[in-house]
Order: C-alpha cells, then structure tokens, then sequence
C-alpha cells in the first residue's frame, strides 16, 4: 500500500504493520489508523503517521527514556478494550511537543498511547495520577533523572568503601 506523506513524501507500508486506534487520538477522533516509523536509526524519537489524514503525523518517545519510574495505570475496561491478554504485548508511547526551542520540548504523561503490538490495537487513556501534566519537559526530566542516578551511584560507591572498612577492620583485629 502506498501513502503519500506531507512530511515522508511516498511511502510503502504494510497493511501488517497498521496501528488502529478505535476512538482516534483526543481532539482528533477522526485519526484511527496510523503506522510508526522511525525518525532515525539511533533516535529515540519515532514518528506517529496518520493513514487517514497524510498530512498528520505526531512525534512520539517512550516515556522510559527520560523518565524510567513512569507509571500507566490502565483499567480494566481498556485492557478489554485493547485485548492485552499478557502485559508484555503493551508498549507505551507518549506525544511529544517540539517548539522553536527544542530545549523546551515537552511530553504529554497525563494521555500516554497504549499499544498492543500483537493484535496492532492502540488507544490513548489520560491517567488520574496528578503527577502526571500534560507538558513535561524532557530535557529537564533528563537531567533530573541524570542527577538521581549520580546520587545513587554516589550512595553506593560511599557504602561499598564503608563495607569494605567494616571487613578490614574486622579481618585485621581476627
């Protein structure tokens, strides 16, 4: 199948690899039928394409890639919904904004995309978790979970120097 892009140009897709998504995304319920591709090969980044409107696509990221503890809590009515019968046929994505200054791009937590990538269904759900906003900025979320980390191997290297002085005292004083 062949789909003219505004932003690809032609592009041959496989029907195989279509992403319906029933309801559309919000604010845009006629979209349901999209395919990912990729931005580049070592990017992050892929890029949500509409089939439906060739002039539509959406940038979209793991939220895992800037922020590792990012939690979907999805309910039972959209697990039917998207027919998950085993939670690792799940891959969340979320849209992401990119302004002039792409220091400033942000993320949308509170309405992550959930993929079944079995069956190709996807649907988008907003969480009631209150940390999640609608605009997050990546950059600053990278950071901050860069600092964590840092702490963190902080933390451990000071525990491994305090354990390793407990063992030589106690070995030297044996």
């Amino acid at each position: 199948m062949k789909l003219n892009t505004s932003r690809f140009g032609e592009i041959e897709i496989s029907e195989s690899d279509l992403l319906n998504l029933p309801e559309g995304l919000i604010g845009f319920p006629e979209l349901n039928q999209f395919i990912l591709l990729d931005h580049d090969t070592d990017s992050p980044f892929k890029w949500l394409q509409s089939i439906n409107d060739p002039s539509m696509a959406f940038i979209v990221i793991s939220p895992l890639s800037f922020r590792p503890d990012y939690m979907v809590e999805v309910t039972e009515e959209e697990v039917s919904a998207l027919k998950l019968a085993n939670p690792d046929e799940a891959v969340i994505s979320v849209i992401v904004t990119i302004p002039m200054d792409p220091k400033k791009m942000s993320a949308n937590l509170k309405a992550p995309l959930v993929f079944n990538l079995s069956n190709k269904l996807g649907k988008q759900v907003i969480l009631k978790d209150p940390q999640y906003q609608t605009k997050h900025f990546i950059m600053e979320e990278m950071k901050r979970y860069s600092q964590r980390e840092s702490q963190n191997d902080l933390k451990k290297a000071i525990q491994q120097q305090l354990a390793s002085k407990v063992e030589n005292e106690a070995s030297s004083k044996g």
